[in-house]
């Protein structure tokens, strides 16, 4: 049987109200909001460093490796600089008045509390190359998410199994090398050669980046990048029992679902219902 290449006679709507700001004050506030509820939406669906918090308390299922993880957004104000989570405040517990404001050199410009003044320096060393050298990209997520650094470890490209993985067709880098904790210049600068245009990279024996136009696309790629590397392991795991590998999407259908479902807009519809369902939850303590 042979199927023609896919074409769309009608295609999703991922139309969103878009906000409108008096001043870059204004979105400021906007966008240091949105990105403190992203570090809840990533602790709520347990794919942050500490697992999944409690509503009530900051409680967490153990499935991590303490104070790693980093998510950032550009400043409109300046936008040389990033907003970025205090080193060690857990995420479900994140609020738009704890984020830092800091400089492409590295310094704290305002924000935080007076206890609470230090970052993660692997955060700016990878965070300031990326929004240095891709001006469309307003904001950068990254996690030692459980999936995503097991599948790390294989040192390979994600495989397209699914319609959903079709999201990072072509958009999808592999940096093949790890020298430890991001701590230089140098290794940073090979992260960002290895990313590219892409809107993702998937960093061996270390974990998921993603990035995005703003904070809820980054957050909606990180999320289903994770949930599409545990997809592969299990299914690669099914497979060895019956000794048939996984059914692969044809380039062109890959293609044309990419085309679909991989834009910046669908990313951002795809992650504004777990901000809202966060949102929802917490009550509004993000602001």
């Amino acid at each position: 049987m042979v199927i023609a290449s896919p074409k769309a006679s009608i295609s999703f709507d991922y139309s969103l109200p878009r906000p409108t700001f008096s001043s870059k004050l204004e979105e400021r506030e906007y966008v240091k909001e949105r990105l403190a509820l992203a570090y809840r939406v990533l602790a709520h669906q347990g794919m942050c460093e500490w697992g999944r918090g409690s509503r009530s308390t900051a409680t967490a299922t153990a499935t991590g490796e303490g104070a790693s993880g980093h998510l950032t957004s550009r400043d409109p104000v300046d936008p040389s600089s990033f907003w970025v989570n205090p080193y060690g405040l857990h995420f479900s517990l994140m609020t738009s008045s704890d984020l830092l404001l800091v400089s492409h050199t590295g310094v704290v410009l305002s924000g935080g509390h007076p206890s609470r003044q230090k970052y993660n320096a692997a955060a700016w060393v990878i965070h300031s190359a990326i929004h240095a050298h891709r001006p469309d990209v307003q904001s950068v997520v990254h996690a030692h998410s459980p999936s995503g650094k097991a599948f790390s470890t294989l040192g390979r490209e994600l495989p397209i199994y699914t319609q959903d993985a079709a999201a990072f067709w072509g958009d999808l880098a592999l940096y093949a090398h790890h020298g430890g904790v991001v701590l230089s210049e140098d290794e940073s600068g090979e992260i960002v050669k290895a990313l590219g245009r892409r809107k993702a990279v998937i960093l061996q024996n270390h974990g998921l980046l993603t990035v995005g136009g703003c904070i809820e696309s980054a957050l909606a790629w990180f999320m289903l990048l994770e949930n599409e590397c545990k997809c592969v392991l299990a299914a690669e795991a099914a497979a060895a029992m019956t000794g048939k590998p996984p059914i692969s999407l044809s380039p062109e259908v890959a293609e044309f679902t990419w085309r679909e479902t991989g834009t910046e807009e669908a990313g951002a519809f795809e992650a504004s219902p777990f901000f809202d369902l966060v949102e929802q939850e917490c009550g509004g303590a993000h602001k």
